[in-house]
């Protein structure tokens, strides 16, 4: 019994939370007017105000469709509401930066229409990605309500040791919320109604002791939970007094006090009737109510709770069945905008792949072309050799011996270039044979990597015998020294 009340009384809490703080409030009087209008007693003509205020305010599209969403959800109208919660998302009319409040609102509003259709473990998901937003911790009312939606989630599954630790610690985090810290930046009734629904964690803590079987510890917090509705508003906080009461009759009823339970029973069937419109809502009290004739064996109110119950289970089914096939809807939806997101990246890695296959093979083609045009550099033709063939097969020849530091590499290159040497000695007749040895090296077109890996020195030593090099050949300093020593034969 008490499982079902908190199955409806979170549910219809997310629908309220609209009524907590909003950053950044926009002197738009359009989207002032679809703040402030109340969701309680919200309906059709609403809706359609707020529908003709968004064909005049494009601005004002995501906190349009939230309070539509939001009403419809209090209406119970599950189906509704998630068409508009689409919207907003397809849209993505709302986020975190831009509308902390809004972006709060809409989370919790998606984690309970997950949690009416059963889908528990998505539910929390949501307020998992909620409670992930940096900027949540520094309101505590988010924080306190967070924790209060994980309890009731808990209790749906069962869990009554865990959603007794979530109750534990929205109590303790509501008194933060009711010295309103950080609401410096909200004014009037958002600021009244966030400190109002911090009162809504006592009644959830009672409820979560008696699940555990500790009565007593139940009825301390009872006790505080029925001196907070004292003080509330019947109208502004009949879900809170709605469910308080409720409370107080299951606890009377474990304690097997049927008068008393019966008393407050009737007290929250009386707010659930007056103020309240979703059908779960009055189906929680009609089922406790006929749960407690039955034990007094009162058949007459046992028939009148029964009538009650079956038109309200049909009603709800009927509203049931449209939330599914949204959900069916939606999630085929996301499932293919997923499944097209996947072929377009698949289609983009590999025409990604594709192209840098090609680019790799026309660098390494040309990479290839240039090297070999750069060893196979002709000198004055030789006399000795008659044939291009004959040249190319020697100076192929010369290149390995170099490669390979060979001491005849310079016996072989003379033979080869006749006149390198002695044109180098033209110009400088210090150039020592080692200096010849490097020159050669260059004119064969040896990178700086290629001489030091072939010669067994450094890379800087390289650049030193360079430098040395063109002080000696006097070579400018704008002139590559590779084109001066081709230039040399020519």
């Amino acid at each position: 019994m008490v499982k079902k009340l908190f199955f409806f009384f979170f549910s219809l809490s997310l629908f309220f939370s609209s009524f907590s703080c909003t950053q950044n409030l926009t002197d738009d009087q359009l989207k002032k007017s679809i703040h402030d209008i109340d969701l309680i007693p919200a309906n059709d003509k609403d809706i359609q105000k707020i529908q003709n205020i968004i064909k005049k305010c494009q601005t004002c599209e995501g906190t349009g469709y939230l309070k539509i969403a939001q009403i419809y959800a209090k209406n119970n109208n599950m189906a509704k509401s998630l068409e508009y919660i689409e919207k907003i998302n397809s849209g993505q009319l709302i986020d975190a930066d831009k509308n902390l409040d809004e972006f709060f609102s809409l989370k919790c509003l998606q984690s309970g229409i997950y949690r009416s259709s059963g889908e528990h473990v998505k539910a929390l998901d949501e307020l998992n990605e909620l409670s992930a937003e940096p900027q949540i911790r520094n309101y505590p009312y988010y924080v306190y309500f967070i924790a209060l939606l994980r309890g009731a989630i808990n209790i749906s599954m069962e869990n009554n040791a865990e959603s007794l630790r979530y109750f534990r610690e929205a109590y303790k985090i509501s008194k933060l919320c009711r010295q309103k810290k950080n609401l410096d930046k909200i004014h009037g009734k958002k600021q009244q109604a966030q400190i109002e629904d911090s009162y809504k964690s006592t009644a959830y803590l009672a409820v979560g002791y008696l699940d555990m079987g500790k009565l007593d510890s139940a009825k301390i917090y009872l006790k505080e939970a029925l001196m907070d509705a004292d003080h509330l508003d019947d109208v502004r906080n009949a879900d809170i007094k709605h469910v308080t009461y409720h409370v107080a009759g299951s606890v009377y009823m474990v304690d097997k006090d049927y008068q008393k339970a019966q008393t407050y029973y009737l007290m929250s069937k009386k707010m659930a009737e007056n103020y309240l419109s979703r059908d779960d809502t009055r189906l929680s009290v009609y089922t406790a109510l006929l749960e407690l004739y039955e034990r007094e064996g009162r058949k007459d109110s046992i028939n009148y709770y029964l009538k009650k119950i079956v038109e309200l289970q049909k009603n709800s089914k009927k509203k049931g069945i449209n939330l599914d096939k949204s959900l069916d809807i939606r999630d085929r939806k996301q499932m293919q905008n997923l499944e097209s997101n996947n072929k377009r990246l698949i289609a983009t890695l590999v025409m990604i792949l594709v192209l840098s296959i090609g680019l790799i093979y026309f660098a390494f083609f040309f990479y290839k072309k240039y090297k070999e045009k750069s060893l196979d550099k002709k000198d004055v033709p030789l006399d000795d050799f008659t044939g291009k063939d004959q040249y190319n097969e020697s100076f192929k020849e010369v290149v390995l011996l170099a490669k390979e530091n060979k001491p005849e590499f310079m016996t072989r290159f003379n033979q080869l270039f006749p006149e390198f040497s002695t044109k180098i000695l033209s110009v400088n007749n210090t150039i020592q044979s080692s200096e010849l040895r490097f020159c050669a090296y260059l004119y064969l077109n040896f990178s700086t990597k290629d001489i030091a890996e072939y010669t067994y020195i450094s890379v800087r030593t390289v650049q030193t015998k360079k430098y040395k090099l063109r002080k000696k050949l006097n070579i400018p300093g704008d002139v590559d020294v590779y084109v001066w020593l081709d230039n040399l034969l020519k």
